[in-house]
């Protein structure tokens, strides 16, 4: 019986022991996973600071040049235009007009009277050769009629011309003239007027570098009326160069 109550005991403490090591054991575990068990991931920490910037490296070679294109052919060339009207500026044409007040006898000796109702008459006793009056023309201008208007109440008649000179040269040449004879008997009692029934192309330029131009009549005188022969004025035309 001792044997048996001691057997008994000593399963009992074999036991005792074994719950002891199941119990230790299970705490162990429970205390390594414990300490393996990962907590939540903390936040990201500041990003250093930049490292120095290493050294460039070495360029590499410059390639090939590309091949030149092929150059594109010209175009055909436009048809040119015929060109257009002269725009408006400077005219080519003009005209002066020279009052009976310009014109002086050829003498002081002579004697004229100037009217504005009667114009311009010869209250000399005899004709006038020549009354002149100065013209005013744009260099390079070139004239092409004069016409001069005038009273005729009598049988002598009107010369008009017109005229260009140089005094150095003691030159005076005739650019235009017309006369009141032409043809015979023409000239018809009362106011009338003349164009140049003759003028000379060489000398109708202007060239006011080297010639003066001036206007002349031949006033008639009557023994009836100093008032039958009037000059008004003269009307001198001209082209501009194209």
């Amino acid at each position: 019986m001792k044997e048996i109550a001691a057997v008994s005991m000593t399963m009992g403490k074999l036991i005792a022991l074994v719950v002891i090591a199941i119990l230790a054991s299970s705490a162990i575990s429970v205390g390594v996973s414990t300490m393996l068990a990962v907590g939540p991931e903390g936040p990201e920490g500041p990003q250093g600071d930049t490292g120095p910037q290493g050294p460039q490296g070495v360029a590499g070679p410059t390639g090939p040049t590309g091949a030149t294109g092929a150059t594109g052919a010209t175009g055909a060339t436009g048809a040119t235009e015929s060109q257009g009207e002269r725009g408006f500026g400077v005219p080519q044409q003009g005209n002066i007009s020279v009052s009976y007040s310009a014109f002086v006898p050829p003498s002081s000796n002579d004697s004229v009277g100037y009217s504005w109702f009667f114009g311009l008459t010869n209250t000399d006793t005899k004709k006038l050769d020549f009354c002149s009056a100065p013209l005013q023309l744009p260099h390079g201008a070139t004239i092409t009629n004069a016409t001069f208007y005038f009273y005729d109440n009598d049988d002598d008649f009107f010369d008009f011309y017109v005229m260009r000179g140089n005094i150095p040269s003691e030159i005076f040449q005739i650019i235009g003239a017309a006369h009141a004879s032409d043809p015979p008997g023409s000239d018809t009692p009362g106011f009338d007027s003349l164009s140049l029934s003759t003028l000379t192309p060489d000398y109708a330029t202007v060239d006011n570098n080297n010639y003066h131009y001036y206007l002349l009549i031949s006033l008639p005188y009557s023994s009836t009326d100093y008032r039958y022969y009037r000059f008004y004025y003269a009307l001198v035309e001209y082209e501009y160069p194209a």
